[in-house]
């Protein structure tokens, strides 16, 4: 069995703007099932999922100048597509590619405070309307709200229900 992973190397693409160095911390969106309580006749009650809560994103970037900042489609109603690949390494050598693919809105960017002799940084938060996440070419998850897709690395579970009413 393969130990703990590294990260040992990073790059991302945010609308086509290359960042390597620039790029200090990414944290993808979190997938958490939405449940509701089930009881009908039952004694026991259960539990049901019946969505997913909203997926956002967060991306710290440090030295962001003029250029990256205009990249990131800040005029309301613009999409950002942003493309993070990563290559990790565990204790037995073992060596992974993920892939981390977003498409969405920037809702806020937030300067660091100003201060001499450290490097200026800015917070970016992203509402995400699709996601996907894929190691060595696998698809763990894949996510998209306007085409109603949603697999979580077992196929997708709406396929079904997109045909049951007609779209494709």
């Amino acid at each position: 069995m393969a130990g703990q992973r590294t990260r040992i190397t990073r790059m991302a693409l945010i609308n086509g703007y290359p960042l390597v160095k620039e790029l200090d911390e990414f944290t993808p969106p979190e997938v958490k099932k939405t449940m509701q309580e089930t009881r009908g006749g039952s004694f026991i009650p259960g539990e049901i999922m019946v969505g997913l809560e909203k997926l956002t994103a967060k991306f710290k970037i440090k030295g962001a100048d003029q250029l990256l900042l205009s990249a990131f489609g800040l005029i309301s109603g613009d999409v950002c597509q942003v493309n993070v690949n990563e290559s990790h390494q565990d204790e037995d050598g073992n060596k992974f590619a993920i892939q981390y693919s977003l498409t969405g809105e920037i809702t806020s960017i937030t300067e660091s405070p100003s201060k001499m002799g450290e490097l200026p940084d800015n917070e970016m938060e992203m509402a995400v309307s699709a996601y996907k996440k894929m190691e060595y070419g696998k698809t763990i998850f894949e996510i998209d709200r306007n085409a109603q897709i949603l697999n979580l690395g077992q196929g997708d579970i709406l396929e079904v229900h997109r045909r049951n009413v007609g779209l494709p």
